[in-house]
């Protein structure tokens, strides 16, 4: 992979089995079966997959709040290896069943948006990704060249839709709007208080160069073919994962999420996303909600199977020229 300034991404040199992963090691790891954490043996190279470590954040809420204790170390739970895709999605939701009905709605609305990621084809299902795959971890020299990425402890292998060709976190910020501090203040300071955040307009502007870069590179790998574009995908699918592991970024992220389908589709009177969430509770779904959320779904994310096509090209000359 190259980051956008074409500069190569480099592994962690510290990191001692590495260079063993990406020796002899690298034709096992192209044929992983399940999702879940890397194993390794004695000697370094990884001999099988083990339970995915994942942050609990549910139990450290309850732990601040419930219990009143300030400890901030992470709290982690197990979850089972799996060759099923989208149950690495879901390990959270199936831990902590909804008790109260409009979060009841909102939990089998994300349970049916992720059952329509569909699965890239002729693809070993399951790639390789850092576990903490956001800007803190990237290392930048003064002149903006990528030199490494740190902290891959705890790497897994996970579902091709939320795996080593997705955006990186800070580029998806403003789906999670639970979580995306923007004000315009920012725009005109050029500073802020608390944790300065990009613009919706920056951050679609850099997707874009991210997204054409990616593609650059998997042009150069495979050809001009056609295939799923994992990279913008993943723009949806990073945050229904978020929304899945963490329940209180799910009804800002949905909310984000069916507002965009509605845009898509260019409905004249959308539906409300709890009014949505409604429908999920009656079991009484309306086929034409059904099909337009699907259609939007699908054409939102560019999840459709679709040609190189002008704006990629667009795109990746303005990545050749950097």
């Amino acid at each position: 992979m190259h980051h956008p300034r074409s500069a190569i991404l480099y592994t962690d040199l510290t990191t001692s089995f590495f260079p063993l992963i990406f020796d002899t090691g690298l034709r096992w790891l192209a044929k992983i079966p399940t999702g879940g954490r890397l194993l390794f043996g004695e000697d370094g190279r990884p001999s099988g997959i083990g339970p995915m470590r994942k942050v609990d954040k549910r139990a450290m809420l309850e732990r601040w709040f419930i219990h009143q204790d300030p400890d901030n170390d992470p709290i982690h739970i197990e979850c089972a290896a799996s060759s099923n895709q989208k149950t690495c999605y879901t390990p959270m939701l199936d831990k902590y069943p909804e008790q109260d009905l409009l979060s009841k709605g909102l939990a089998i609305l994300l349970r049916q948006l992720i059952d329509w990621i569909p699965e890239p084809e002729n693809m070993d299902p399951f790639a390789i990704a850092h576990p903490d795959f956001d800007i803190q971890k990237f290392i930048v020299s003064e002149e903006g060249e990528l030199k490494g990425i740190i902290d891959w402890d705890g790497v897994t292998a996970v579902p091709r839709t939320i795996g080593n060709e997705r955006y990186p976190g800070w580029l998806t910020r403003d789906w999670d709007p639970g979580m995306y501090g923007y004000t315009e203040e920012m725009k005109q300071n050029g500073e802020s208080e608390s944790v300065w955040e990009a613009s919706p307009k920056s951050l679609a502007y850099y997707r874009g160069i991210y997204d054409a870069a990616m593609m650059k590179r998997l042009v150069e790998r495979e050809g001009s073919e056609s295939r799923v574009n994992l990279c913008r995908m993943s723009l949806i699918t990073e945050n229904l994962a978020i929304a899945a592991d963490d329940s209180a970024c799910r009804s800002p992220i949905l909310e984000k999420v069916v507002s965009e389908i509605y845009t898509v589709t260019g409905q004249d009177d959308p539906l409300d996303f709890i009014e949505v969430a409604n429908m999920f509770i009656d079991g009484n779904m309306d086929g034409a909600v059904m099909d337009t959320l699907y259609r939007g779904f699908i054409e939102g994310g560019s999840i459709v199977r679709l040609p190189w096509n002008t704006m990629q090209d667009v795109q990746l000359r303005r990545v050749q020229q950097l």
